[in-house]
């Protein structure tokens, strides 16, 4: 008798346990993940930044088509590349993760008020965010070998390509008010970001310019600062696609 009430006993708290991990899962697959960031800004200030995402939100954006080839290839060959690669603004544009965008941002500039940063020093401050990511390539994270993230699928999986970044950054940087522009390196299959910055401003380093426009580049994959560009990209023609166009 004693055995079987020790049973029931080992029964009743085993439902119990997975009773609790059924509500946890249930927690964190239909409500929100909290994601923590800590970067480190000019100075080697350490900076904290935590934000609520909606599981839903990004396993709807994890179920829409990326843009592909196949829809371009039929097209003139001077064109189709510039085309595939114009679909990359819609997603950093994309409408429905602004919420999002705007709480990040709405973060990085109360923090850039709070320390008396200039239109520069904030542009640099969003730079430090991103570059606190992980970097991934798409096919050791993903059936796929070219793979562009929406923004919020970015911030909920702190990680990504140079694509994934650039995007990322491109959205907040609008919304903050920042004139920016994707740039698509052809030869060498790559995604950077360039910002256009005041005249007041003396800049220093690479950019490239678009209808009399001057993009700076930002290095959002690795930890340099506005205008330095890596190898070999620095010395090769780019298309610049502004985001705000």
């Amino acid at each position: 008798m004693g055995k079987r009430k020790s049973y029931i006993i080992l029964f009743g708290l085993l439902v119990l346990v997975l009773a609790l991990c059924g509500w946890g899962l249930n927690a964190r697959f239909d409500g929100t993940e909290t994601v923590h960031y800590r970067f480190e800004a000019s100075g080697h200030n350490e900076h904290n930044l935590t934000i609520a995402i909606p599981f839903e939100d990004y396993r709807e954006y994890r179920a829409i088509p990326r843009p592909s080839w196949d829809d371009y290839s039929d097209k003139p060959n001077n064109r189709s590349y510039y085309d595939f690669f114009a679909e990359y603004k819609l997603i950093a544009n994309h409408p429905d993760d602004d919420y999002i965008i705007r709480a990040v941002a709405s973060e990085l500039e109360e923090t850039s008020s709070a320390e008396g940063l200039d239109d520069k020093e904030k542009a640099e401050l969003a730079l430090n965010f991103v570059q606190s990511f992980t970097v991934t390539s798409d096919n050791e994270t993903t059936p796929f070998n070219e793979y562009p993230r929406y923004p919020l699928e970015t911030l909920f999986e702190r990680r990504g390509d140079c694509e994934d970044t650039s995007i990322l950054l491109a959205a907040l940087l609008t919304e903050m008010g920042y004139d920016v522009a994707l740039l698509l390196f052809e030869d060498y299959d790559h995604i950077g970001l360039g910002i256009n910055m005041p005249p007041e401003y003396h800049m220093y380093g690479n950019s490239w310019i678009y209808e009399g426009k001057r993009y700076w580049y930002l290095d959002t994959s690795g930890k340099q600062s506005i205008g330095w560009c890596p190898e070999p990209y620095h010395q090769t023609s780019a298309y610049v696609y502004p985001l705000g166009e």
